[in-house]
C-alpha cells in the first residue's frame, strides 16, 4: 500500500533550496541546495545529472552526480565513476571507484 512506503524521489527538473529531513531511501535526480538530514539508516542516492550543494548528514550515500559541500556519514560513502565531488567527507568508510573526480579533504572514523 502506498501509505506505508517510505521513500523519496526528487525529479530531474526539480530545484530545491532549504533544510530537508528525509525518511527512507531517497533518490535525487534534480538540484538541491541546503542541509540534508537522512533519518535513521536511510540511504541517499545522488543520481547521474544531480547537483547537490550543502551539508549532508546520512548513513550510506552513493554518488553518481555532482556534490559540493560537506558529507558526514555514519556508514559508507561510495563515489562512482561519474561522480564529481568537492569539499569535505567524514565517514565510517569510503570507496572511490576509478573515474570519479574528487577534490576533498576527509577521513574515516571508527
Amino acid at each position: 500500500m502506498i501509505h506505508t512506503q517510505t521513500f523519496t524521489t526528487i525529479g530531474k527538473s526539480t530545484v530545491l533550496k532549504g533544510n530537508f529531513n528525509f525518511v527512507g531511501t531517497t533518490h535525487l535526480l534534480g538540484t538541491l541546495n541546503g542541509e540534508i538530514v537522512m533519518e535513521g539508516n536511510a540511504k541517499i542516492i545522488l543520481e547521474i545529472g544531480s547537483l547537490t550543494d550543502g551539508i549532508l548528514q546520512c548513513s550510506d550515500v552513493e554518488i553518481y552526480g555532482e556534490f559540493t559541500g560537506e558529507i558526514r556519514s555514519t556508514g559508507i560513502v561510495t563515489l562512482y565513476p561519474t561522480a564529481v565531488v568537492n569539499g569535505k567527507i567524514i565517514a565510517k568508510s569510503m570507496e572511490i571507484l576509478p573515474g570519479a573526480v574528487v577534490n576533498i579533504s576527509g577521513h574515516t572514523e571508527a
